[in-house]
């Protein structure tokens, strides 16, 4: 379990400044400043996996909760309006 954490932690960090270097190349605004409801639901997403993944087993419930968290977060998003 640790080398998937591990590895998405790796991914994570290598993706995010890559894709700001890529904004760059391409004239699309990418900064690394996150507002309000971005670092909340970042927060509400790492604490939900840790309670799925902290006992080290899970079942299809666990994941089945995880799924639908996700979606509701993709949800939000999309109409999420940032006030700028």
């Amino acid at each position: 379990m640790s080398i998937a954490v591990g590895s998405s932690i790796q991914v994570s960090l290598c993706i995010l400044p890559i894709l700001v270097l890529v904004g760059w190349a391409i004239g699309q605004p990418m900064i690394m400043f996150f507002d309000t409801f971005e670092t909340i639901t970042l927060i509400i997403s790492v604490l939900l996996v840790n309670f799925a993944i902290g006992d080290g087993r899970t079942h299809y419930l666990e994941g089945f909760i995880l799924m639908m968290a996700y979606v509701m977060i993709a949800l939000v998003c999309w109409f999420y309006d940032p006030v700028s």
